[in-house]
């Protein structure tokens, strides 16, 4: 009994590191559709697996009790710690095939939150089939936990992993029976509910006193991008996005240098002046490497950016660091100018929420 219940805990606690590597995104997530696939294994029951290879459903008498798995859902959050889910989840292994559509409630921590952990408990109905036979239980449920961590304001790295309780009439002696799956995928969020409008404020009185505008607020500290666009008071002006080919690292470092500080400096006190404008520093990397190295080289490095300018004032609220590696190159890697600025290719994308 305990090996039909210690391969899915034991499958989530083995992949949460990986979890690790992307940054948290707070956002207003209540009322969201949330679409989520992912792909992992399956571990059978004993008592059922044996069932199927005698019964001639498997390819050969003994079936492999572990086989690739994947599945998909669809499901609304009520609110921040409430949702409701619908998808199923399938595997294959040794010629048999297992489907299982399933209906379950999810009980998150806090939705909003950049890493949130959730339980799932619902029901489901498991088809097997092979060899010309199929089978199904009488009933069947299921119950799980699972971790989201945040890696973009609509994206999601989803973990988790189940038990399936199910009862089969045409097993001997015990008819019960706990096929176990563990799963990671991405999950994607719809646009949530919208926090009410504020109060309209009533219009100034005619015959109080008017009071001076405040000063406009000055960038003198460091010193601009090359080729930057800045207004009359000195403030970067910000667009879509900015390139900071001037914010160098060593190879294979994420110290930031006294020239990246310097430009960093002007950039983090122009950002001040947008207190409505939320951004993402997104680190690139060129082709040269491993994916997996190049991916956690570039999210140190952006991590490094979004710390410093964390030390300068600018609230972590509107800001959050993403790498990218190689997958998004900011210019071509045919040509060595094109990996030379994918090297060091550090972008700050404006978002308006």
């Amino acid at each position: 009994m305990r090996n039909r219940f210690s391969f899915a805990p034991h499958a989530l606690l083995a992949l949460l590191p990986m979890l690790m590597l992307a940054q948290p995104v707070a956002a207003q997530r209540d009322g969201s559709w949330e679409f989520s696939v992912g792909g992992g294994a399956m571990y059978s029951d004993g008592h059922l697996n044996g069932f199927l290879g005698r019964r001639g459903f498997a390819d050969n008498a003994n079936p492999s009790r572990l086989m690739p798995a994947a599945a998909a859902r669809l499901g609304y959050n009520f609110n921040s710690n409430l949702g409701f889910s619908i998808g199923a989840g399938g595997a294959t292994g040794s010629g048999v095939k297992y489907l299982s559509p399933f209906a379950a409630v999810t009980g998150t921590t806090n939705l909003n939150e950049g890493t949130n952990l959730f339980v799932t408990l619902g029901t489901q109905f498991t088809r097997i089939t092979g060899n010309g036979l199929k089978t199904h239980p009488t009933w069947g449920a299921q119950f799980g936990l699972g971790v989201r961590h945040m890696i973009g304001e609509n994206l999601a790295l989803r973990l988790e992993a189940r038990i399936m309780p199910e009862h089969y009439a045409e097993l001997p002696g015990a008819k019960s029976t706990y096929n176990s799956i563990a799963t990671l995928g991405i999950s994607y969020f719809t646009a949530g509910r919208r926090a009410p409008p504020a109060p309209v404020a009533a219009a100034p009185c005619p015959v109080c006193i008017q009071r001076p505008p405040p000063p406009p607020h000055m960038c003198m500290h460091g010193v601009a991008p090359a080729g930057a666009p800045l207004d009359s008071y000195g403030c970067l002006i910000f667009r879509d996005s900015l390139l900071l080919t001037d914010v160098h690292f060593e190879f294979d470092k994420s110290d930031i240098s006294p020239m990246a500080r310097n430009i960093l400096d002007r950039v983090a006190e122009s950002m001040l002046v947008y207190p409505e404008l939320y951004f993402e520093i997104a680190g690139h990397t060129d082709s040269v490497g491993t994916f997996a190295y190049n991916f956690l080289l570039s999210a140190r490095r952006a991590a490094a950016v979004r710390d410093y300018l964390l030390t300068r004032g600018v609230p972590w609220t509107h800001m959050t660091a993403v790498g990218y590696g190689e997958s998004f190159p900011i210019a071509p890697n045919a040509t060595v100018e094109g990996r030379a600025l994918n090297r060091r290719g550090l972008q700050l994308r404006i978002k308006k929420p």
